[in-house]
C-alpha cells in the first residue's frame, strides 16, 4: 500500500489524511486512519475544495486536477525537483517544490514515534543488509514488496 511516511506523520499529529491505494489495500488504509480513500484514477471534482494541502509524492497528479481539490489558500507540495515543477513553484499560486535533506534529529523523532506506536507504517518485508541489493533489485524490477515498506536492517 502506498502509505507514505509523510501521511503517517500527519496522522500521528492529528491531521485528517486522505489517500489513494489499490482496491486490495482499502481496508488496511482505513485501519490506518485514512479518509477519504480514492482510486488512482480519481475524478478530482468529487473532492472539490476538501484539502488544505495536497502532497504529491509520486509526481503523478495533474496540477489542474490538484488545484480543484484545494480549499481557498491551500497548497500543493511536490518532492520532485523537476524543471517543470520548479518553474510552477516559482510562479504565483499554490504550487511548491520541497527539496531537503534528512536531519538526524528529525529522523530520531520519527524513530521515537514509531517506538511509541504513534506512527504506524505498514512493513511488508525486513531483510538484513547482506540481502539489501537483492531486495532492492526485486523492488525496482517487480515492484515488490506489496502491502508495505521494505526495511533493511544492519543487524
Amino acid at each position: 500500500m502506498g502509505l507514505t511516511l509523510g501521511r503517517s506523520i500527519a496522522l500521528a499529529h492529528g491531521a485528517s489524511v486522505g489517500g489513494s491505494c489499490r482496491d486490495t489495500a482499502t481496508q488496511d488504509a482505513r485501519d490506518l486512519g485514512l479518509d477519504p480513500i480514492v482510486e488512482f484514477g480519481l475524478d478530482p471534482t468529487t473532492l472539490s475544495g476538501r484539502f488544505d494541502l495536497v502532497l504529491d509524492t509520486a509526481d503523478t497528479l495533474p496540477t489542474d486536477a490538484t488545484k480543484k481539490m484545494l480549499k481557498p489558500g491551500g497548497r500543493i507540495v511536490s518532492i520532485h525537483p523537476t524543471p517543470a515543477n520548479i518553474a510552477k513553484s516559482a510562479l504565483p499560486g499554490p504550487y511548491n517544490v520541497l527539496v531537503t535533506r534528512p536531519v538526524t534529529a528529525d529522523l530520531e523523532e520519527v524513530a521515537r514515534a514509531a517506538g511509541r506506536g504513534t506512527l504506524r507504517v505498514p512493513i511488508a518485508r525486513t531483510v538484513p543488509l547482506t540481502e539489501a541489493i537483492k531486495a532492492l533489485t526485486e523492488l525496482e524490477r517487480d515492484g515488490t514488496p506489496k502491502g508495505g515498506k521494505l526495511i533493511i536492517t544492519t543487524e
